[in-house]
């Protein structure tokens, strides 16, 4: 396997795909040295927002008007911002690691509301411990007004115990499904009772609100708090196979290898949960660049449009547009459609979102038009049958910068583009594109089901 193969592969796992200004830098590298690169540049820097964020004072004057509608709309606004903001980064930043991972623990740690400033924070946590330590991720998270919020723990009182977010700590975010009792539940919950936050979101511990009596919890007893019962969780073993296995299966593979999942895991768990210890040791083996990996995963909604973009540097009058492709497909950065986060794998196709997938490339071109109006987001469990897509003839409001990459076009495409290219996709594409040009043979192969592979 060339090395040019093994770099396409690289950065579209360990980021969001090729980018128009590297092709000739991933056909030489080792891609130990692209790994490497990939490592050393993902610095954190908080995200620049168009829309600036509201003072704590004017905040919670418009919190306490009457009217809500400034509200909501500053939340919508700002909501708006910061994914633009963050894809941004995903599209042009060197950072493609970590923008690759703090997406990973977007959708693992899952949570939907509409305050756009506890948003943004959590994207932020995110961000900020993509690549660091998944300890004190979790107790970051646990702790933020956004996660609070959305499983209700400023509800979980000693009086009655609410056991939203003990659940979902143990079922989704750290151990899984047979790795615990529902008196695990019971009795964590008792130990978050009085995890809250105030009126500005900071963290709180309200004393007044915990129960303070004898838990027993995972085989352990005390006179447990919500900390205790994170650092008990994350001695378990089982705590770091589970995230390792999900970890593998976004990175790696739907269908994990459970000899390599067992190895990993040991690894992560050894090093102290250190996220980067995993990232090494998945990155830098010979098993990641089997023909087995390569073109086995279908390109989520955000992986599919940022890599379309990484490829083709594109403005849109219409700001919102390309965003809106993303809905429609069925992942809205921020919304993600419950707990349990995002879907993975060939849920993400069905029969409407492939055509729709095949034909977003040629709306950005201007070869087709389409106008998409994704149903409202405040339906949690909208289905891929109940979006709403309205096909019409509307002028492209998308301008592709074809003159900057006028080298590339001249270049082997299917070689680029596509994660396993066939002979019988150059056959068919070469015969049906004919005379026309190479940006039409590029939107072509764009526009197939093979394209839809990383």
């Amino acid at each position: 396997m060339d090395n040019f193969l093994k770099n396409k592969h690289l950065v579209s796992r360990a980021g969001f795909g090729i980018h128009h200004q590297n092709v000739e830098n991933y056909k030489t590298a080792d891609p130990k040295k692209i790994y490497s690169f990939l490592k050393t540049t993902s610095d954190y820097a908080v995200l620049e927002t168009d829309v600036q964020p509201l003072s704590q004072e004017v905040y919670q004057e418009m919190s306490q008007a009457l009217d809500k509608k400034p509200l909501n709309q500053f939340h919508r606004s700002y909501n708006l911002s910061i994914s633009k903001a963050w894809q941004a980064k995903m599209i042009d930043s060197a950072s493609q690691l970590r923008e690759k991972m703090a997406l990973f623990w977007h959708g693992h740690f899952a949570t939907r509301i509409q305050n756009s400033l506890f948003n943004k924070e959590i994207i932020e946590i995110f961000r900020k411990n993509a690549l660091g330590n998944f300890r004190d991720l979790v107790f970051e998270v646990s702790k933020t007004p956004a996660m609070l919020n959305f499983l209700n723990n400023q509800q979980n009182k000693k009086a009655n115990p609410n056991e939203n977010f003990a659940r979902e700590l143990m079922e989704l975010f750290t151990l899984g499904r047979g790795n615990y009792t529902e008196k695990d539940v019971r009795e964590s919950a008792r130990a978050f009772t009085g995890w809250s936050y105030n009126k500005t979101g900071e963290f709180r511990a309200n004393e007044k609100q915990h129960d303070d009596g004898e838990k027993e919890f995972l085989g352990k007893k005390g006179n447990f708090d919500g900390n205790d019962i994170i650092n008990i969780i994350l001695e378990k073993p089982e705590c770091a196979e589970f995230i390792t296995r999900k970890i593998y299966r976004f990175l790696v593979n739907e269908n994990p290898d459970e000899k390599n999942v067992k190895s990993l895991a040991q690894k992560f768990y050894t090093s102290k949960y250190d996220i980067m210890t995993l990232m090494d040791a998945i990155f830098l083996s010979e098993w990641f660049y089997s023909e087995n990996n390569i073109g086995s995963k279908v390109k989520s909604p955000v992986e599919l449009i940022v890599g379309i973009r990484r490829i083709l540097p594109m403005d849109a009058e219409e700001k919102d547009t390309v965003y809106k492709f993303e809905k429609i497909l069925g992942q809205e950065l921020l919304q993600p459609p419950n707990v349990a986060g995002w879907p993975s794998g060939t849920e993400w196709i069905d029969s409407s979102t492939l055509l729709l997938r095949m034909r977003i490339p040629l709306v950005m071109a201007g070869y087709k038009t389409l106008d998409i109006e994704p149903k409202s987001n405040d339906d949690v469990n909208m289905g891929k049958a109940e979006r709403n897509l309205i096909v019409n003839r509307k002028q492209n409001p998308i301008t592709i910068h074809w003159d900057r990459i006028e080298k590339l076009l001249n270049q082997d495409l299917f070689n680029i583009l596509l994660a396993k290219p066939k002979s019988e996709i150059k056959n068919t594409l070469t015969q049906f594109n004919g005379d026309k040009s190479r940006k039409h043979l590029l939107i072509s192969i764009m526009s197939t089901p093979d394209y839809q592979l990383c």
